[in-house]
């Protein structure tokens, strides 16, 4: 039944494919719409640079210009946001998004990949968007790398349990 399907977005980031990978699983899984977060100036640093430039564009709270969204976040009852852990928080992207879009009274879920601990970027992200219903949270170690198909079946597992909280309500 249409009618009983949950309008679901799955919206993410993704600089080196492990939180597309994730994310594109989540979708395929639960028909859920993804926007994937671009900014207007792409990161084209390497090796320890990358992680460098990145971490601290997070401590020094950079917002990055985004490309237009296209994608109305109030049409949505539940919203998957993924991101890597850079620094131990999410991504400067997310920084940009949030203050652009009005999330009160929403159902939302997250995901991270990160390549060592996920820190604080759960926490984090449930301050930048309090107001709002937190159903579950879930990380992945560098998914491409160690295991690509076990780590979209655990995102896909999860993402049919977020979507069965919602379901059972």
């Amino acid at each position: 039944m249409a009618s009983n399907r949950i309008k679901t977005l799955v919206c993410y980031y993704s600089l080196d494919g492990n939180t597309r990978h994730i994310a594109k699983a989540i979708q395929q899984k639960i028909d859920a719409e993804g926007l994937e977060l671009r900014i207007k100036s792409p990161y084209k640093y390497k090796g320890f640079l990358k992680y460098f430039i990145g971490g601290m564009q997070v401590i020094f709270r950079s917002r990055p210009p985004l490309f237009p969204l296209g994608k109305d976040f109030r049409d949505y009852q539940l919203i998957i946001f993924g991101t890597p852990v850079w620094a131990g928080n999410y991504v400067p992207a997310f920084r940009t998004l949030f203050p652009s879009i009005e999330l009160k009274k929403k159902k939302i879920a997250f995901f991270a990949c990160c390549g060592g601990k996920v820190g604080k970027t759960f926490d984090n992200l449930k301050k930048a968007l309090k107001g709002n219903e937190f159903l579950g949270e879930i990380e992945f170690q560098e998914p491409l790398k160690n295991d690509p198909n076990g780590t979209k079946e655990k995102a896909q597992r999860w993402a049919q349990e977020i979507l069965g909280k919602i379901k059972n309500e």
